[in-house]
């Protein structure tokens, strides 16, 4: 464990990074800085109150550099895990990589991601290498699943937005259908429709009126998993059917698996893409009549398996899981250089360069990104006078 590099992470989920962060946590010190308008804030602090190398503070420009201040020469990484696809992540690339303008001991800025191939939340083909995703699972993988009750089908239905209601979870035959399954089964829903069912206030939550209706419909179901069981890949291990979304990090995650499992992939022709690899693997259905006869094609040992050679197909995205993914992710991007640079940087002037930079494109999004603010702050902010929003920013830098 190198005792020069330390990782910062802001974080704006609940506990859907919860696997990522464990990962990078076995190889130094992670410091998350968690936002104010996080819903989820409070239960993250006591899911990760008991992790040794995982420091947890609220998200704020102040806190942020008066941590930088205490690292002691050491180097500092900001990882980023919303994905560049969308506004947020875009915006706080902006914003930390200003910070790495300033202060020479923040050696990268790195949009690690969330997700794998397959997933539209995916922009990263850097690291179709280095499977990250597995690095938790891999190094407990001797650990044993706990489960309430045992099942052989598991049940991951993704989400879809407003102007394109395609998921699985927008149907509400199959979810009917899927409700009264006589098989065992277990029900892992995204960790966005956990958000949902906990708090339903979250910035980004983008479900589907339809799919909220769902999400309420199975969360009386006995067989929905909890929240906090986040190895989904230790599920998928123990599984023999799994069925799930086109447009999901699942089925290729699946493939990793070679013990002949059955991928039942929901995709509609919206979903369709005559460039998507994967489909060799799968057994397709669109309609709850299709998704019934494939599993009781599978019940009658009447169906096919077509998963014999995915592991070699995973093989041909990532590079084999052996646990060390962070260490070699280090290696890359050049993370252990012996050098060590003074921590010296004028907390001013960074903040009035953050303020010049977001003021003429001031946003709630800029807001939720710059992070000094509750989600009902931000709301009146936004709807009052700009420059108060910087103004608090700059009294706070004397506490610093």
């Amino acid at each position: 464990m190198p005792e020069n590099l330390t990782f910062f992470v802001p974080y704006h989920t609940g506990y859907a990074h919860a696997e990522l962060i464990q990962s990078f946590a076995s190889f130094t010190d992670v410091h998350l800085f968690i936002y104010k308008w996080n819903p989820a804030r409070e239960r993250v602090k006591e899911y990760f109150s008991n992790f040794k190398q995982i420091h947890l503070h609220d998200f704020s420009i102040d806190t942020i550099l008066d941590q930088i201040t205490q690292q002691n020469h050491r180097k500092i990484v900001f990882l980023l895990t919303a994905s560049t696809n969308y506004l947020f992540g875009q915006i706080q690339l902006r914003l930390f990589r200003i910070l790495q303008q300033y202060i020479p001991s923040i050696i990268d800025v790195y949009p690690v991601g969330h997700c794998m191939y397959g997933c539209q939340s995916c922009a990263y083909a850097y690291t179709h290498c280095l499977p990250i995703t597995f690095t938790n699972y891999i190094q407990h993988k001797d650990e044993n699943l706990v489960l309430e009750q045992d099942f052989e089908i598991l049940i991951c239905p993704s989400y879809s937005f407003q102007g394109s209601p395609f998921s699985l979870m927008s149907n509400l035959e199959i979810i009917e259908y899927l409700l009264t399954l006589e098989h065992s089964h277990a029900i892992k829903l995204h960790p966005l429709a956990y958000e949902y069912k906990e708090n339903a206030h979250h910035p980004f939550l983008s479900l589907t009126n339809l799919e909220k209706e769902h999400v309420e419909r199975i969360c009386q179901s006995k067989n929905l998993l909890q929240s906090k069981q986040t190895n989904t890949l230790k599920l998928i291990e123990h599984a023999r059917i799994i069925i799930c979304d086109s447009n999901s990090s699942i089925p290729f995650e699946t493939l990793y698996f070679d013990d002949k499992k059955f991928l039942f992939v929901d995709e509609t022709s919206h979903d369709y893409d005559e460039q998507d690899d994967r489909g060799r693997f799968f057994h397709k259905f669109q309609t709850v009549e299709q998704l019934k006869e494939l599993i009781d094609k599978y019940y009658q040992q009447e169906l096919d398996c077509r998963t014999e050679d995915s592991h070699e197909f995973f093989l041909e995205k990532y590079n084999e899981p052996d646990g060390t993914e962070i260490e070699q992710l280090a290696t890359v991007r050049e993370w252990l250089t012996d050098d060590r640079e003074e921590i010296s940087f004028d907390k001013n002037e960074i903040k009035q360069t953050i303020q010049d930079e977001f003021q003429s494109s001031l946003s709630p999004m800029v807001l939720y990104t710059l992070g000094d603010h509750t989600m009902t702050e931000i709301v009146q902010l936004y709807f009052s006078d700009e420059n108060r929003v910087f103004d608090s920013m700059q009294e706070n830098a004397n506490e610093l």
